[in-house]
């Protein structure tokens, strides 16, 4: 069975998950096609954040996509009490939403519906892709997104309008990424409070957190939720 049929039978109808195109409205609809009455932010008021000023020693874990996960990485991330933000795909979410939603202290955020390249779509499917994957969230988790994370860090001023539009004042990039062993970190050589480090869900994300750990522990900081600091 297909993610869209496997949603649909989670109770989303055909036009709630839909296919981004020209019939898609400038707003957040419901499944009936109803708009959904909410906050919307003007462009200027939606935040670009890829670190948070902080004087507190901390940094945010953020983990992308939602693709594989394991009983073995629930386990570590139990152990270490680790404080997660997840940005997953409305599809992965709601097909590991078991696991998902038996993690403590994580929080779900807005990664797209289908991991569409932002920039490249019209200002109706941004927000398609938005207002789709917040539903998902709240089906699944019972609460919607507080943050955006555009596929690839892809975002422009006419992205941004697109995130208010949809209900969301904080698009969130990063400054930190291991991936697969690999840590980017633009040039330093050290974490430092308020860094935003991007991982994603992939069969080397354990090892990846044990890197950032030991990188943390170094540094003197300790993993916060982007929640606690950002409203």
């Amino acid at each position: 069975m297909s993610v869209v049929a496997k949603l649909l039978c989670f109770g989303l109808s055909a036009s709630t998950l839909g296919s981004a195109g020209s019939s898609n409205p400038n707003y957040c609809v419901d499944q009936n096609r109803r708009k959904i009455v909410q906050t919307v932010y003007p462009v200027n008021e939606v935040k670009v954040l890829n670190k948070i000023r902080t004087k507190d020693k901390v940094v945010f874990i953020t983990i992308d996509d939602g693709v594989t996960v394991s009983d073995d990485l629930a386990k570590f991330i139990e152990k270490k009490l680790l404080p997660i933000t997840t940005f997953a795909l409305a599809g992965e979410l709601w097909r590991n939403r078991d696991w998902f939603t038996q993690r403590a202290n994580m929080t779900f955020e807005n990664h797209t519906n289908t991991h569409a390249h932002m920039t490249l779509i019209e200002p109706e499917q941004q927000i398609f892709e938005i207002c789709r994957a917040s539903q998902v969230i709240k089906n699944v988790t019972g609460e919607r997104p507080v943050f955006f994370r555009p596929p690839g860090g892809s975002w422009n001023e006419e992205v941004r309008e697109s995130v208010g539009r949809s209900g969301i004042k904080y698009l969130l990039l990063w400054n930190v990424q291991i991936y697969r062993g690999s840590t980017s970190m633009a040039g330093r050589t050290s974490l430092s409070p308020g860094d935003i480090i991007l991982l994603h869900y992939t069969p080397s994300l354990k090892n990846d957190l044990k890197i950032l750990l030991a990188m943390i522990k170094t540094a003197g900081l300790r993993p916060a939720l982007l929640r606690d600091y950002l409203h």
